[in-house]
């Protein structure tokens, strides 16, 4: 999707927003706090079919192009993540805009093994994520996602035992 088409797509919905009844709480982002959470525990269980229930079937991925993703896209045989991958997301700003549509923004750290060594290779994005509620709760729908920090940087990672 070009970048034109996303603002569009930004704006169409934007100006979708809430307004009278049936809108439901917008500021209510606990779907997607929990939708987040079951991404998180499918990364870490490495099953596919889990990871696949999670995501709307129209569902299109763009993660970051350098090489070191590309490392690890084929460490994973091509799948969304390898074995042994776990993916630690932290949002940064997060909008229900409609019952139907939401965005998050924030940032990851994946972390997997190398297939060789088995050392930890730790990868970082900055993402954004348009989310669709199909009445079975949120799913990401489109993500677009940056190897580079955000805009106040990485964010630092949460202390061990408070996740």
């Amino acid at each position: 999707m070009s970048g034109v088409a996303m603002g569009l797509l930004f704006l169409s919905l934007a100006a979708c927003g809430p307004s009278g009844e049936g809108a439901g709480d917008v500021s209510d982002v606990s779907g997607i706090d929990q939708a987040r959470e079951q991404f998180e525990a499918a990364v870490a269980g490495g099953d596919p079919a889990a990871f696949g229930a999670l995501v709307h079937p129209d569902t299109v991925i763009v993660q970051p192009g350098s090489e070191d993703w590309k490392a690890m896209q084929a460490a994973a045989g091509w799948a969304p993540f390898p074995q042994g991958a776990t993916i630690d997301i932290t949002p940064l700003e997060t909008r229900v805009i409609n019952e139907e549509w939401a965005y998050d923004f924030g940032a990851s750290l994946v972390t997997y093994p190398d297939p060789e060594t088995g050392e930890e290779i730790e990868l970082r994005d900055t993402y954004l994520l348009i989310l669709r509620n199909t009445g079975d709760g949120w799913k990401p729908y489109r993500e677009v996602a940056s190897a580079s920090p955000p805009p106040a940087g990485w964010p630092a990672p949460a202390p061990e035992g408070t996740e």
